[in-house]
């Protein structure tokens, strides 16, 4: 008997895992996968022209789950492209579209070129993903270097994966795509918070609740029987004063 309850009591802790791990699963997985393609422009001008260097798979939207792979190795050639781009303190500009969508609608954003330089490639992505969890509406590209001073990277270091120790800002440089660097990417995933909708139908009733008791309370007596009061004594004094007025002629 005692083996019997103990092969239960495992089989529930089992089942209860399975439970839980499969609930984990639904929230985690399968509440709207997006899979999201990331286009940079590294030539300035009006018309820059764009070229895709990362992904970004969206697991789950309520608990920010996403993966970013880069497809695009960083480069000699890509890192003289972003040097020119600081030189001539223009921007660094992406823009993000969703995989497998009919029309590409794409969302934009830019920062300055020498922000991204400084800071390595390390940045911040806030995506805003609509509350079906199906597209995206929005993106911010956030660096580490908030103001550029032109030192970190600058003087005689033309990388922008530079060491961070030692003086003047020296670092290794680039010979081959085999040596390149990768963005450093975190992702952060947010959607919009509804807002409260009125309980319409709450207060409708609330109000035909209050006309039904005004109904209720409203006097129905007709003429008479409210006002008899003022009436009686209206008549009693008619019927004195016309009496004594008959009886004095």
């Amino acid at each position: 008997m005692v083996l019997q309850a103990t092969n239960l009591s495992c089989l529930m802790v089992f089942f209860l895992a399975f439970t839980a791990s499969l609930a984990f699963q639904e929230d985690e997985f399968l509440d709207g996968q997006l899979t999201l393609v990331i286009e940079d422009a590294l030539e300035g001008g009006p018309d820059p022209i764009f070229t895709q260097r990362s992904t970004i798979q969206v697991r789950s939207v309520k608990s920010g789950n996403a993966v970013v792979t880069h497809t695009r190795p960083w480069t000699t050639d890509l890192n003289q492209k972003l040097k020119k781009l600081v030189e001539a303190d223009d921007l660094y500009r992406i823009r993000v579209y969703q995989k497998g969508s009919e029309e590409k609608g794409y969302v934009s954003t830019f920062t300055k070129a020498c922000q991204v330089f400084e800071s390595r490639l390390s940045e911040t992505l806030s995506l805003m993903v609509d509350s079906s969890g199906t597209s995206v509406v929005g993106v911010w590209l956030i660096t580490p270097v908030c103001v550029c001073d032109g030192e970190e990277n600058g003087g005689e270091s033309d990388n922008v994966g530079g060491s961070s120790n030692g003086g003047g800002g020296g670092g290794e440089i680039i010979t081959s795509p085999s040596s390149s660097l990768q963005h450093n990417t975190t992702v952060i995933i947010r959607s919009p918070i509804p807002s409260p909708v009125p309980d319409t139908a709450t207060y409708i009733e609330k109000l035909e609740a209050m006309k039904n008791e005004k109904a209720e309370g409203k006097d129905n007596r007709s003429f008479l029987a409210k006002y008899w009061m003022y009436i009686v004594p209206l008549v009693l004094i008619m019927v004195v004063f016309g009496g004594g007025q008959d009886g004095g002629r």
